[in-house]
């Protein structure tokens, strides 16, 4: 029996191109196929195309067995979430179904521990940090029993245990005959499940080549492209506790910020991220943020940009005490959720809304765009890009200004090997300028590019020095 077919299917865009041709795709009970493809060739509009075809003026044929029942994890949790709290988001399903509300308890309870998010029920999603959502919504899915999986880009959200958390999950799937689609970047997590690797390339599904299916993870791929990168996802950075003493470079360099015996709630109250030392981000700094989903990566961020106060202690950020919007052109920041922060109606207006606004070069808009090959869609609306197209205009927003600190939540979220080295090697040129970065990011990653790391563990951030791989 078939589950979902895909025949001669083709898709035209609003600029008449077309975004599908003689695309093809037939998904059986207990199959698993992985769709990999570059950034931007509309991989996340496949699925959305699969599971809702009636929403697309397509040509062509899309068959749906009768039996056919989808669960779909899309790659921004904020546009799939509709209730307040996570019993209630969990639950909203099986009020779809007319699930007896006696019987729901347990079915959402366990929901909830298959993916890992031990919370109480009347947790507000709104507290939740986007890993956490993202787990959230695979529960939201997984509670009403779909035969069919959805799933968009997981290990960009997912931290490592998460990302096992979910290979277990469906593991058990496909072991009870439901079938699963992921598209993803980095398949080398999920390689024992894949049965089949499709490549979207043209507009077309192609199997595949072996080298493709060996799939090294993004990591090792970035390092090819570039030899002075190390990167990988398997591999801890290598780190040592930081001896400010000892570190002749911080004494000869600007500190332009310091966090000292903080201790910050987060917004659910339920955990306290502490700073018991004193860290220090200094001019030409590029410091790794680490940490598990929900451990305050983002929240920190926030307090330092002047976003939130929720904090005692001391941060000191160019001397002042944080407040929104008082350092200027000196102080990019990169949201997590990239939306939230385009608003223009065309990439290049995006970029020169950042110049105008603190009287800056136009040019320097051209200049981003081409570093990090985004002139192409110079026209296009912001709004209409993909997730990690998103990612890349909304970091070239912030690197046109050329501020002195970059601080970047998460920047290199659905991104390819063809995106990561261009925005790696641009965040490089920042910092050898004198720019510092603080980028945050799920696994520790690039040991070979940081001076330095902060890692929180057990609700306490520590910073280390990285010990460099010799070239």
């Amino acid at each position: 029996m078939t589950l979902l077919a895909l025949h001669q299917v083709e898709l035209q865009q609003v600029d008449s191109t077309y975004l599908y041709q003689n695309l093809n795709l037939q998904i059986n009970p207990g199959e698993c196929h992985c769709i990999i493809g570059a950034t931007g060739c509309g991989k996340t509009t496949l699925l959305q195309l699969m599971a809702m075809p009636n929403q697309f003026n397509y040509q062509g044929q899309i068959s749906h067995s009768p039996e056919l029942i989808i669960g779909m994890i899309m790659q921004d949790p904020h546009v799939q979430l509709v209730r307040e709290t996570i019993g209630a988001e969990v639950a909203f399903g099986l009020e779809n179904l007319s699930v007896p509300a006696a019987d729901m308890l347990p079915l959402v309870e366990q929901a909830l521990a298959k993916v890992g998010l031990a919370l109480p029920l009347n947790t507000a999603v709104s507290h939740l940090s986007l890993g956490q959502k993202y787990r959230l919504m695979l529960a939201a899915q997984l509670v009403f029993e779909p035969n069919l999986m959805l799933i968009d880009e997981p290990w960009a959200q997912l931290d490592n245990q998460g990302i096992n958390e979910l290979c277990k999950v469906l593991t058990d799937l496909l072991a009870a005959g439901v079938s699963v689609v992921i598209v993803e970047h980095n398949t080398a997590p999920f390689s024992e499940i894949i049965d089949f690797q499709w490549q979207l390339a043209l507009g077309e599904l192609l199997p595949a080549t072996q080298a493709l299916q060996a799939s090294d993870p993004v990591a090792d791929n970035i390092s090819r492209h570039s030899a002075s990168l190390s990167l990988s996802d398997n591999m801890p950075v290598n780190m040592t506790q930081l001896q400010h003493s000892n570190d002749p470079n911080v004494v000869q360099r600007n500190c332009l910020l310091t966090l000292s015996n903080l201790t910050i709630r987060y917004a659910n109250q339920m955990a306290t991220l502490h700073i018991n030392e004193t860290v220090s981000l200094h001019s030409g700094d590029i410091v790794g943020l680490f940490g598990e989903n929900g451990c305050g990566k983002t929240s920190l961020l926030n307090q330092i940009v002047g976003v939130s106060n929720e904090y005692k202690g001391h941060i000191s950020l160019f001397g002042k005490t944080p407040k929104l919007g008082i350092f200027g052109a000196n102080l990019g920041f990169l949201m997590q959720r990239p939306s939230r922060q385009l608003f223009e109606m065309t990439v290049l207006q995006e970029l020169e809304f950042s110049l105008k606004r603190f009287g800056l070069p136009l040019s320097n808009a051209q200049e981003i765009l081409t570093q990090l090959a985004l002139t192409p869609l110079a026209s296009h609306s912001p709004h209409k890009l993909s997730y990690g197209q998103q990612h890349l205009v909304a970091l070239a927003s912030v690197l046109c200004i050329k501020p002195k600190i970059l601080l970047l939540d998460d920047p290199f979220a659905g991104l390819d090997n063809h995106y990561f080295p261009l925005v790696i090697n641009a965040l490089k040129h920042f910092s050898e300028n004198g720019g510092a970065i603080v980028f945050s990011s799920h696994r520790p990653i690039l040991s070979s590019l940081l001076s330095k790391c902060w890692l929180i563990e057990q609700q306490h951030l520590t910073e280390h020095c990285v010990l460099k791989r010799a070239s």
